[in-house]
């Protein structure tokens, strides 16, 4: 993508660019903080090192597809959210595990609430059912993983941890409240309303992945710094 010539003005490849480059480097820093933090860290690291790198080889196809034909593709954003968000929220789950044993019911509810949650908006995207009920299906699945996060037995742990544990926890948590909420939205923009794969629903789909990735992976490398040090 980056041989390929394209202006300040082409928002959509300036933000795939921008993207590729932040998640792969955000999980250039996760495997690297794998060599430095605590072994109980290792596997959320790992994890949230895997997830960006799984993101940045989405921008790769996303961006080629974009410079090819100035197209964008819900299906190829979608391959992206089946890998991206189930590990986002097993991340969650053993970021608890290192306060103590959490029960590992709570790992299959999460992470298959986190794949029903997409493959709810892909139905509706690809017009198996109604849009709108998928939408609302995927915000269902949503808010189940929030009940986990809120209410479950990980926030029972986390009160238990130092404050850079508990802190991180609440910024992660709020991050995928506040950030994961867009998704949902701009289905509705997207599908539902019908504005298509257009220039801003493309960047801000962009925009919002990288919040809700990069911020988290980063928090839980400074969690397990500060865990160490």
């Amino acid at each position: 993508m980056f041989g390929s010539l394209y202006t300040t003005q082409d928002v959509v490849s300036s933000a795939y660019a921008g993207a590729l480059l932040a998640t792969f480097s955000t999980a250039m820093l996760c495997f690297l903080g794998l060599s430095w933090t605590n072994e109980k860290w290792r596997v959320p690291l790992a994890i949230t090192g895997v997830a960006a790198l799984a993101s940045s080889l989405h921008y790769v196809g996303a961006a080629a597809l974009w410079l090819q034909a100035a197209q964008a593709s819900g299906g190829i954003r979608f391959s992206g959210w089946f890998t991206v968000h189930p590990l986002q929220v097993a991340a969650v789950f053993f970021f608890a595990q290192t306060m103590g044993r959490v029960p590992v019911g709570v790992f299959w509810r999460m992470t298959a609430a986190a794949l029903l949650m997409v493959f709810s908006r892909y139905l509706g995207d690809a017009g198996f059912f109604n849009p709108t009920l998928g939408a609302l299906l995927s915000i269902g699945f949503w808010l189940y993983i929030l009940g986990e996060m809120y209410f479950g037995a990980i926030p029972d742990l986390i009160r238990k941890g130092s404050r850079a544990v508990r802190l991180g926890y609440f910024w992660i948590r709020l991050i995928l409240t506040i950030g994961w909420a867009i998704y949902p939205i701009l289905h509705f923009v997207d599908v539902v309303i019908g504005a298509g794969q257009a220039s801003g629903v493309v960047a801000l789909y962009t925009l919002f992945d990288l919040i809700n990735l990069i911020t988290p992976s980063l928090i839980v490398l400074a969690v397990a710094g500060q865990e160490r040090y």
